[in-house]
């Protein structure tokens, strides 16, 4: 009767242990799975923000493209037909010097 009770007993426990054992597995498998979801989603802010960047980078090229093919006009700048507008600061620099004055 004793044999019969530790038995039981001891069955009761390794299937406790053995569905531990399978939870913990579960839960390692679905924080993996949660991770790389995370990283599917940072790596595709991280392709959005190149390609974009990518975009404003490649911008200058279509505009040089069409301005040489005549498609765009070429406009100066509005203080450049005044005598005393502001100069650009590289130009501003230049004319500064002890020398110039």
């Amino acid at each position: 009767m004793y044999f019969r009770f530790g038995s039981a007993l001891v069955l009761v426990i390794l299937m406790s242990v053995a569905g531990i054992a399978i939870e913990k597995q579960c839960l390692a498998l679905r924080r993996a799975v949660i991770r790389q979801q995370y990283r599917r989603d940072v790596l595709g802010d991280q392709y959005a923000r190149l390609r974009l960047q990518t975009q404003q980078l490649g911008a200058p090229v279509r505009l040089f493209e069409a301005l040489e093919s005549g498609r765009l006009e070429r406009m100066p700048p509005d203080d450049a037909n005044e005598p005393g507008g502001q100069r650009s600061p590289l130009l501003a620099w230049k004319s500064a010097r002890p020398a110039d004055r």
